[in-house]
């Protein structure tokens, strides 16, 4: 059995990825330890895994960071700091943490490591050099791979490698992986370099299904999800002033979700669709936002897990942020699997 911990963890992409894979392969993940600070991500999470005998803790900073004075690369692997982390956090044999992007993301001020959330890649490496499990994965924004001339990324990937692992990374795009929508990032995998582990030559298999956005989009929902003819108008925009980008509607391959969907922005950069597309209507008679079910599915995550988070009185506004925030859970099934076709996850390590 794999023992996982999931850091960063979100609404729990990357377990229900591995619990999938439990479900038909011989090679067993077990989630022992969870940390996430947002205490509606908690929620969600805790209303769809079985959360019992879990480790948890909200924030992870106050292990790596008792003494209010963040993880750096000074002090990330203090004996001190190694200590404490070993005494609390259970042992476990596979990291997996899709961390906070926004420091490196196009959309944010891409301040990178040297600011407070980017720095929580210190926080990674300290559970790394403490608990050394066998393996980790890691996920973040594409723009990681060329933020500050490169010098960013190649710090992470040293870094690593300098705790004992061999690594490697790649680009995949979530539409190549079962899921209508275009969503690129950067995955980050090791090992320790003492099992050598063969590394895959090639990405994981990409899904030959033909799947748009038709096959998540359904028929009737709530009028609150149509848009008014006031608000259209903006929608439709393709910019102002000297900004120019074409808006779009009904794309079978939806827009990269964002967190902060939920505001509504013009339709060059998030999902509208209209009763055109959806219905296969002659003539227009509504255009509307995505719900956050398929906001969800878009992630893929199952209407299961939009049932039960709603079940806890997640509300429409959090389930957006956190469908925007989330990994792709095809994607991380799609690289683990792969990774076991290379004889990685093997229990006799």
């Amino acid at each position: 059995m794999i023992r996982c911990f999931d850091l960063f963890a979100g609404i729990g992409g990357f377990r229900l990825a591995t619990e999938k894979i439990s479900e038909k392969n011989n090679i067993k993940f077990k989630t022992i330890g969870w940390s996430e600070i947002d205490k509606y991500c908690q929620k969600t999470y805790s209303s769809n895994f079985d959360i019992k005998n879990n480790y948890f803790i909200d924030d992870i900073k106050k292990i790596t960071s008792p003494t209010k004075e963040f993880c750096n690369y000074q002090n990330y692997n203090s004996i001190k700091k190694s200590k404490l982390i070993k005494k609390i956090i259970p042992k476990f044999d596979f990291l997996m943490a899709g961390f906070p992007c926004q420091s490196f993301s196009s959309m944010g001020k891409q301040r990178g490591l040297d600011d407070e959330r980017g720095a929580l890649f210190f926080d990674i490496l300290a559970l790394l050099n403490s608990i050394k499990p066998n393996y980790f994965l890691l996920e973040n924004v594409k723009r990681l791979l060329t933020i500050d001339n490169k010098k960013t990324f190649s710090f992470i990937i040293s870094s690593l490698q300098k705790e004992g692992y061999d690594v490697n990374w790649w680009v995949l795009d979530s539409k190549h992986y079962g899921v209508p929508q275009t969503r690129r990032r950067v995955y980050i995998y090791g090992s320790l370099k003492k099992l050598e582990k063969k590394y895959p030559t090639e990405v994981p298999s990409i899904s030959k299904k033909n799947i748009t956005t038709k096959t998540i989009l359904d028929k009737k929902v709530d009028k609150k999800y149509i848009l008014s003819n006031k608000i259209l108008k903006t929608i439709l925009k393709h910019g102002t002033g000297g900004y120019y980008s074409k808006s779009e509607i009904d794309l079978e391959i939806a827009r990269p979700l964002t967190r902060t969907m939920v505001k509504m922005h013009r339709a060059n950069q998030d999902n509208y669709y209209s009763n055109k597309f959806i219905n296969n209507d002659k003539k227009l008679k509504w255009i509307r936002k995505l719900t956050p079910l398929e906001a969800l599915k878009l992630q893929g995550f199952p209407t299961k897990f939009y049932n039960n988070a709603k079940l806890n009185d997640i509300s429409d506004t959090q389930l957006y942020m956190q469908a925007g925030n989330s990994v792709t859970t095809n994607v991380v099934k799609a690289i683990i699997t792969h990774l076991i076709n290379y004889g990685w996850f093997n229990e006799d390590n």
